[in-house]
């Protein structure tokens, strides 16, 4: 598996200068350009753009290999900060890498899954930190996953709206907080995941339960070949999409083949 490179937007960028945007080409760490007072492909929004071009991984037979919680979180980060500057994205990518991009913005919108209203979340590299300033934990071999389900029972109960948020692995519930916002500042309580672990003044993982510690690690490493896995936050697209969330919903993305440039909107 092998990483490419950014796609150049120079084929998008004079497609963009054809339909009589003003496109000035940018630095840094943001977006390579922004393009305005144009004709917007599809005419998704009259907003500026912010092209963003994406690189990918490329796994085995040239298929694209980028990890749909690390895409999510690269894309959900360049809309935010696009939404923020008043911008809609454009994004530029291969191929491969657009339709995992288009499929990811898709409803339901930055998440795995929809089941009556209630979502499966990716998830992010972010630790769960709670209120004691420790770190949640869970006893598992598996990958953590996260999930909305319906607070009430019986028929209709999804119709409420009302959901908790579900840590699972393994097949098992592990944990399960109010709602998603129970994530928010200052993060839920111990007492609401079976584990903790914080780092020591000895630079060792402490791993402790409700009552007492119960393992020290060199490293989270060995922290997962004991079976006890750090919680990783679920990417809840309200989160990150604090400003102008309609406008990161207005989103292109471009492809070009043999010279030709393809527009997919929102």
């Amino acid at each position: 598996m092998v990483h490419t490179p950014r796609p150049d937007p120079e084929p998008v960028l004079a497609d963009l200068r054809d339909r009589g945007f003003e496109v000035t080409r940018l630095s840094g760490d943001g977006p390579a350009a922004v393009a305005v007072d144009g004709s917007a492909p599809e005419a998704v929004t009259d907003r500026p753009l912010a092209v963003e071009p994406l690189a990918g991984r490329r796994g085995v037979g040239g298929r694209s290999a980028l990890g749909g919680d690390e895409l999510a979180l690269t894309v959900v980060a360049r809309l935010a900060a696009a939404a923020r500057d008043g911008q809609a994205t454009l994004f530029v990518a291969a191929p491969e890498t657009a339709a995992a991009v288009r499929d990811l913005l898709a409803e339901p919108f930055l998440c795995r899954a929809e089941t009556d209203g209630h979502r499966t979340f990716y998830t992010i590299p972010d630790r769960i930190v709670l209120t004691d300033d420790s770190y949640a934990c869970v006893e598992a071999d598996e990958t953590v996953t996260w999930r909305e389900e319906p607070t009430g029972s019986g028929p209709g109960a999804h119709e409420t709206g009302d959901a908790r948020l579900v840590c699972a692995a393994d097949g098992t519930v592990r944990a399960a907080l109010e709602s998603v916002d129970s994530l928010r500042c200052p993060g839920p309580e111990p007492a609401a995941f079976p584990y903790r672990y914080s780092r020591g003044e000895d630079r060792q993982m402490h791993v402790a339960d409700h009552e007492r510690e119960i393992g020290r690690f060199t490293g989270v490493a060995a922290m997962k070949a004991h079976g006890y896995r750090p919680v990783p936050l679920p990417l809840v697209p309200e989160h990150h999409l604090r400003e102008n969330a309609r406008l990161a919903r207005a989103w292109t993305v471009a492809t070009v083949t043999d010279g030709s440039v393809r527009y997919d909107t929102a």
